[in-house]
């Protein structure tokens, strides 16, 4: 088979059953491409012939799975699409492990198909950004993010990792504090040092206390300093566990005030007594602590000792909710999807522009879990491979909409109000574009500058008026 060089890039290669060629060599060529019929695998031309786009009927399960993986092999760069009927979910699952990017119900239409292609080659992008310009290793961390916010997050996690200072990580729950400390221990020199976790809003004091210096204080007076000894901790406590290498205290403002001022005297000398040893032992810890309030309110308040404060806040790391980095959304729940796709056993499915576009519109008052627990629910409910705005609308609550109006408005005033945020976040994803926004939005361009005069939207990057 040969394709001439200048319809090259645009070539698309046809695996369809006789009832369906017809109808999809018209739609592939409503939307631009040079289609090619194969009746088989031995068929798919040589990797010196460009091939932008491959569609498969799997009726035929075994030979329509063969040629995906022919083209797979001979063209990488090619986006691969099945065509299934609703009822055999197999048949999807087998090509998804072929290498068919994602599966479209019969009869497909050329609006799910650009949706698909589209989707496809912006996963590509992503994938074969360098590391600098991605953000986090998503693999590594389980956060990800290209924001200018995390940017400035994980340049701070490289330059500080390589010394033993103290790191207070400031944020609501749900933004990644965890992932961040372990980051900075995954660019620590010493590949071996521990992690040790420990959540100080134990159930009591006791257990905490426990927990932590394997023994309770039983200091009964207050010992001057000049006379002062160094505190006793168990062999089997986590002080001990996370010698040489870091110690995370999650929640660090619901650790109890005996235990705080514990802490400060082995953060400060260093050296402790373990079990019934005479001898002291040196003790090397990295403290890394995490809070999800006001430190400041906490200082006022007594709930953090100022002296443990400082040792613990040499570096201070703000990691930003993630309603603050709405340009990360896209790309996180992309990571979710597959990572969810994957444990759950489902095959591979992807979200229209439309859909990541709302995603990115929500409030997030949760930040990421709240959305990974959306998107499982949207890959288990939502049948089809291919996960549309009217889904998302569907399998998200009223209290995760966009700017509740309260129960007090009218369907009228809740949908207008929906109707402006939406545009509004189109308009801030296509960064003021009017020509992308309309694409999205799936209206004209008259009709789009006639709502955002309506709405009194502003055409900047912001996507609304200040």
């Amino acid at each position: 088979m040969t394709i001439s060089a200048p319809v090259a890039e645009r070539a698309a290669l046809l695996v369809a059953g006789r009832s369906e060629q017809h109808d999809l060599e018209s739609l592939l060529r409503g939307m631009g491409y040079l289609p090619v019929r194969l009746d088989s695998a031995d068929l798919v031309p040589s990797a010196q012939e460009s091939v932008a786009l491959c569609v498969i009927d799997l009726r035929q399960n075994g030979e329509a799975l063969r040629t995906a993986r022919a083209v797979r092999a001979q063209h990488p760069q090619a986006v691969i699409i099945g065509v299934a009927d609703p009822e055999r979910p197999t048949a999807s699952a087998d090509a998804i492990r072929a290498g068919v990017f994602d599966v479209l119900p019969r009869p497909a239409t050329a609006r799910d198909l650009e949706a698909l292609i589209a989707n496809a080659r912006e996963q590509a992008s992503l994938a074969s950004m360098p590391q600098r310009e991605r953000g986090l290793d998503t693999a590594s961390y389980g956060i990800a993010g290209t924001s200018p916010a995390m940017r400035l997050v994980m340049d701070l996690v490289q330059r500080a990792a390589s010394g033993r200072c103290g790191i207070l990580i400031c944020g609501e729950r749900g933004t990644g504090r965890e992932m961040i400390a372990r980051a900075i221990h995954s660019h620590d020199p010493n590949q071996v040092a521990p992690f040790v976790k420990v959540d100080c809003s134990a159930p009591t004091p006791e257990e905490i206390e426990l927990q932590l210096f394997g023994v309770l204080n039983k200091r009964g007076r207050a010992v001057p300093p000049e006379r002062r000894s160094l505190e006793r901790i168990g062999q089997h406590s986590r002080l001990r566990d996370s010698d040489g290498g870091i110690l995370f205290l999650e929640n660090v403002m619901d650790l109890p005030a005996r235990a705080q001022a514990r802490l400060v005297r082995v953060l400060r000398d260093r050296e402790v007594f373990v079990g019934d040893q005479a001898e002291p032992v040196a003790l090397d810890i990295r403290a890394i602590a995490s809070v999800d309030g006001s430190v400041e309110a906490a200082l006022e308040e007594g709930r953090l000792r100022p002296d443990l404060y400082e040792r613990l806040s040499l570096i201070r790391v703000d990691v930003p909710a993630l309603r603050q980095r709405r340009e990360d959304i896209p790309v996180l729940a992309t990571h979710f999807l597959k990572e969810l796709c994957k444990v759950n056993g489902k095959p591979i499915k992807t979200l229209t522009r439309p859909a990541l576009t709302l995603l990115s519109a929500l409030p997030w008052r949760g930040n990421a879990p709240e959305l990974r627990s959306l998107l499982e629910r949207l890959i288990l409910l939502v049948p089809q491979g291919l996960i549309r705005l009217e889904d998302v609308l569907a399998h998200t609550q009223l209290e995760g909409s966009i700017s509740p109006s309260g129960f007090d408005a009218t369907l009228r005033q809740a949908r207008a109000r929906f109707e402006r945020d939406y545009i509004a976040a189109v308009l801030q994803h296509q960064h003021g574009r009017i020509a992308e926004a309309a694409r999205v939005l799936g209206i004209q361009r008259t009709n789009l500058y006639r709502k955002m005069r309506r709405l009194n939207l502003m055409r900047g990057k912001s996507g609304r008026e200040a």
